[in-house]
């Protein structure tokens, strides 16, 4: 179980897209002779309205009540200031990587997660301490609530067409990009994730647009793998 958004996340997520079939399928050619590499932008962290003891309790487990009563209200704003490694050697390492993070992997309430991408194969994922330091072919840039809302099976699709998720590409946003991105979303459910930040609830109007779109969207995946699949097919004759 990884914690969202952390380093240990992001890993998971490039393991689960190495073994996505369908990722294989269509992204056959994707970032071939272009840039296919992808920036994820998390935004606008909750940190200064998030305390300690609003955690998942996997993040403080094992210490000791005294100790965890001290900390229940210091905000994640302030968490790292107050608690220097040497403090932080005592807690588990669970608390001591998400402190750590907090403190070196955060830029400006952001968190800009860089993902390699080609020909349906991810080489590298990397947290960026400058959204420059990697050029990228794409960058899709969501509030944090919007990107755990995708993890929890919200269709990509639906949060592009609702204005929650902004996508800028190099390119038009032809079939194989539109495809590629939904199946990133769907991937993303696929780690097992625990949410570092609560869920607000969603509006039934944005529930029903992600019903609408739900199933045209598996719809066109399917289409745009049969069509890879079967261009491959004749590739060999």
């Amino acid at each position: 179980m990884s914690l969202f958004p952390t380093r240990q996340w992001l890993d998971a997520y490039r393991h689960e897209i190495n073994e996505s079939t369908a990722l294989d399928d269509v992204g056959v050619g994707w970032g071939v002779g272009s840039n296919g590499d992808v920036l994820i932008v998390v935004e606008d962290l909750p940190l200064s309205a998030t305390r300690l003891g609003d955690l998942p309790d996997v993040v403080f487990d094992g210490v000791p009540e005294a100790v965890e009563e001290d900390l229940v209200d210091v905000t994640l704003d302030d968490a790292p200031e107050l608690m220097d490694r040497t403090v932080r050697q005592h807690f588990p390492p669970v608390a001591q990587r998400l402190l750590d993070q907090l403190e070196t992997c955060v830029v400006d309430g952001n968190i800009y997660c860089y993902i390699g991408l080609e020909n349906g194969n991810c080489p590298a994922v990397e947290i960026l301490q400058d959204p420059g330091e990697r050029e990228v072919g794409a960058v899709l840039e969501a509030p944090w609530n919007v990107w755990q809302g995708i993890i929890d099976g919200r269709p990509a699709t639906s949060a592009v067409l609702s204005g929650d998720l902004s996508v800028e590409t190099d390119g038009p946003l032809g079939p194989q990009t539109l495809t590629i991105l939904q199946l990133l979303g769907d991937v993303a459910a696929d780690v097992e994730t625990t949410f570092l930040f609560e869920q607000p609830r969603r509006s039934m109007p944005d529930l029903v647009l992600d019903e609408a779109v739900r199933q045209p969207a598996a719809v066109q995946k399917l289409a745009y793998r049969q069509a890879a699949l079967t261009s491959r097919l004749f590739s060999l004759f």
